[in-house]
């Protein structure tokens, strides 16, 4: 069955998604390196360096912790692409698939929403003390996360493909 539909699958669309995934993980990787220059700038100022590295620190124990469900959503995610582009099928799979759809892409605004919500919700860096390395670590991590989902995502297709 696997094969079948493998067979019947656009694999122009398929190589245009991951190139675009390659050009989004090439944007956010450079986003990353000018955040940890201007933060580790700041850091220094501020003459506590040791702060962006706890900061970085958080940010990849919160990246481990995440690893495994992000993952599974990005599988998830490329089962569900891969099955909306085979030739031929009929409008309730496609429906059926567009609520999978949803349901992940909801899923993806929450992660996003929480990283929303808890910067805006920190206090300001000039009047509370401890706020810079958590808002530091708070961008490290969602920039590593949305990385990290780019990479599981290119990573599941490529394996699914093959």
């Amino acid at each position: 069955m696997e094969s079948n539909v493998m067979s019947n699958v656009n694999i122009k669309k398929i190589k245009r998604t991951l190139m675009l995934n390659r050009i989004v993980q090439t944007v956010l990787t450079a986003l990353l390196v000018c955040v940890a220059i201007y933060l580790q700038s700041g850091f220094a100022q501020q003459g506590k360096p040791e702060q962006f590295f706890k900061s970085v620190l958080v940010a990849v124990v919160v990246q481990l912790l995440l690893i495994y469900p992000v993952y599974k959503l990005a599988c998830r995610d490329v089962s569900i692409e891969i099955d909306s582009n085979v030739v031929g099928i009929t409008p309730e799979q496609t429906a059926a698939l567009r609520k999978k759809r949803l349901l992940g892409e909801m899923w993806k605004v929450c992660g996003v929403a929480f990283y929303l919500v808890f910067v805006f919700m920190m206090p300001d860096a000039k009047t509370a003390a401890g706020a810079r390395p958590v808002l530091a670590s708070t961008l490290f991590s969602f920039l590593l996360n949305c990385l990290m989902y780019f990479q599981c995502f290119s990573f599941a297709y490529r394996k699914r493909i093959q």
